[in-house]
């Protein structure tokens, strides 16, 4: 593949001070857009939006945290965001009139996600979704990102995985391993290696055909449902109400680490569970050591507005606990995104948009089938398939040099 050339005069690579976007290379200087104009522009793109701002929204961005606008005239987003977005839309209804400079890309970085997700991307390819074969419905395991055929021109395609390797370039790299296997690399921190999360198939296929993907998950399906609250409130830890007997309502402890970390293949680590808004139903009776009895059901809401491991002993399943699970979390107000500060939308297009009920969404592999129709039933509606995948840093480099 040839290489790229660079981008810098359409590239802007931001961090954040105090919550407001602020250019990297001049921290002091301002940047093209605040938070709140870059919130309310990817409002205005929701369900589409939805990982890249629901992260900005509902985690701890940090001064580390950076984000990378390739072709975006962010400048433009205070006063001009609603036709921006109007016009991407209306491009999108026919993918091969797409031009390639018409494409953008924005990307969410943060190291500090390590091990668990450090990238979250947003293409406007994304926009044009439902045309191709594999996005008619949730694909199999066994079909990976170099499977899938996109309906762009190969010019747009270009132009979108330069977009894509820019953004990977700016990756910080703190860790090198001579002679060591990258996707070993990937387990240490700041190392040539990133993991991508909830990449859409779109975006994904591109990375594949660039060459730029070390390993990947199956497709997850992406299913979107409104975040409703019920009457009920939240439950207090200890609350029996709603439960079989012998179980009583709770939030993962450490003693569960062991526990979770055995059930499911996407929490893999005692730091990240830690840190992740949880909900779990326990029996009552404690363990012999004094510790909370053992859970029986449980799941999280990852800090990208997702519900994340949802998960119920084969010994209680067809009780409902899974649905009783996630309503919890919904009544916890963890999926809420904020309606003031910098990473607030504009009042009038968040009650627009997102009024009364703000978008929440699961990714669910295909097989899961008890999973799948936990969410319908509350609303849930397959939109598209994620994926999860570690990135080649270095061969990204290389591309935009």
């Amino acid at each position: 593949m040839a290489t790229v050339s660079p981008m810098k005069r359409n590239t802007h690579v931001l961090g954040f001070r105090n919550g407001e976007l602020r250019p990297r290379s001049a921290p002091g200087e301002p940047a093209p857009c605040s938070s709140a104009d870059l919130i309310t522009f990817l409002t205005r793109l929701v369900p589409y939006s939805l990982p890249l701002l629901r992260k900005l929204q509902l985690s701890s961005i940090t001064e580390e945290s950076i984000i990378v606008s390739v072709n975006l005239p962010l400048e433009r987003l205070s006063f001009d965001g609603e036709h921006i977005v109007e016009h991407a839309k209306r491009g999108a209804e026919d993918p091969m009139s797409i031009q390639p400079d018409q494409v953008w890309t924005l990307a969410l970085l943060h190291r500090q996600g390590h091990p668990s997700t450090e990238i979250w991307f947003f293409s406007s390819l994304e926009l044009s979704h439902g045309l191709a074969p594999h996005e008619k419905e949730s694909q199999p395991a066994d079909v990976k990102p170099e499977m899938l055929r996109l309906p762009f021109t190969d010019a747009t395609q270009q132009q979108a995985t330069s977009q894509l390797a820019v953004i990977l370039s700016n990756m910080p790299i703190t860790s090198r391993q001579r002679g060591v296997d990258l996707f070993q690399q990937c387990k240490t921190f700041g190392s040539p290696g990133s993991l991508a999360g909830n990449v859409h198939s779109t975006v994904a296929a591109l990375l594949a055909a660039a060459g730029l993907i070390v390993y990947g998950s199956p497709p997850y399906g992406h299913y979107v449902y409104p975040a409703k609250v019920d009457d009920k409130g939240f439950l207090p830890d200890g609350s029996s109400e709603g439960l079989p007997d012998g179980l009583i309502w709770s939030t993962i402890q450490p003693s569960d680490h062991a526990d979770v970390m055995a059930v499911n293949k996407i929490v893999r680590s005692a730091a990240t569970i830690a840190h992740l808004p949880s909900a779990a139903i326990r029996r009552a009776q404690p363990r012999e050591d004094g510790s909370p009895g053992k859970t029986v059901a449980f799941g999280f809401a990852s800090g990208d507005g997702s519900l994340r491991t949802l998960h119920v002993d084969p010994d209680f399943r067809r009780q409902g606990l899974a649905k009783t699970v996630v309503a919890r979390l919904l009544n916890s107000g963890v999926f809420a995104p904020p309606k003031e500060g910098p990473f607030a939308a504009e009042r009038k297009v968040y009650e627009e948009l997102e009024e009364p009920h703000p978008f929440a969404y699961a990714s669910i592999e295909r097989s899961n089938v008890a999973s799948i129709k936990t969410f319908e039933g509350i609303g849930a509606r397959w939109k598209w398939d994620v994926y999860w995948l570690w990135l080649d840093l270095d061969k990204a480099g290389e591309m935009v040099r």
